[in-house]
C-alpha cells in the first residue's frame, strides 16, 4: 500500500488534530528503548504516519465495499485493502481467527456455566425439600463459621501486671 502524498492532510487541520495515539506511542517507544519521554516531535510524526497510514487503509476498504454495493466497511474488506502485503494479511486473518475462537470459547463456557448452574439449583431444590420435610424454604440464611476468640495480648500483659502488685500500690 502506497501514501499519496497529495493527500496529505491541510495543515489547517493538523493543528486542530485530537492526538488519538500519542499515549500509545510514547508506550510502545519506551519498550523498543527510547527515554521514559519521548520527543514531542517524534511521536507526532509517528502519529501523523499511523493516521495517514489508516485513513488510507479504511479508504481502501471502503472503495471494496461500495463495489459490493455497500456503505459500509466490514471486517471481510480489509483482507482485500491489505492483498499486497502478505505479512499484515497473514497477521489480520491470524487476528481475526483467535477472536472467532474466543467468541466460540465463551459461548462454550457460558452454555457450561448456566447448565452446571441448573443442576445445582436442581441438587439443592432436592435436598431443601427432602430436609424440610417436603416444605421448600424461602430464602435460607447462611450458616456463619464461629470464630475463634483470641486472647487479647495488652490485655493479658494488665492481667498479669495486676497479680504481681497483689493490690498493693507502693513502688
Amino acid at each position: 500500500m502506497s501514501f499519496n502524498i497529495s493527500n496529505q492532510i491541510p495543515s489547517s487541520r493538523r493543528k486542530r488534530r485530537q492526538h488519538l495515539f500519542s499515549r500509545d506511542i510514547e508506550q510502545l517507544l519506551f519498550s523498543l528503548g527510547d527515554g521514559p519521554y519521548s520527543s514531542e516531535q517524534t511521536v507526532n510524526a509517528l502519529e501523523d504516519t499511523l493516521t495517514l497510514y489508516l485513513t488510507s487503509l479504511c479508504h481502501a476498504a471502503l472503495k471494496h465495499a461500495r463495489a459490493q454495493g455497500r456503505n459500509r466497511i466490514k471486517i471481510d474488506d480489509l483482507p482485500f485493502a491489505l492483498r499486497n502485503d502478505p505479512y499484515k494479511l497473514s497477521r489480520l486473518e491470524y487476528i481475526i481467527n483467535q477472536s472467532q475462537r474466543i467468541e466460540k470459547a465463551k459461548k462454550i463456557f457460558d452454555n457450561n456455566v448456566v447448565s452446571h448452574l441448573q443442576t445445582f439449583n436442581e441438587e439443592d431444590d432436592d435436598d431443601q425439600l427432602e430436609g424440610n420435610g417436603g416444605k421448600s424454604q424461602q430464602n435460607p440464611k447462611p450458616r456463619r463459621k464461629k470464630r475463634k476468640q483470641v486472647p487479647d495480648v495488652k490485655q493479658a500483659e494488665h492481667s498479669d501486671d495486676d497479680d504481681d502488685n497483689d493490690g498493693d500500690n507502693s513502688a
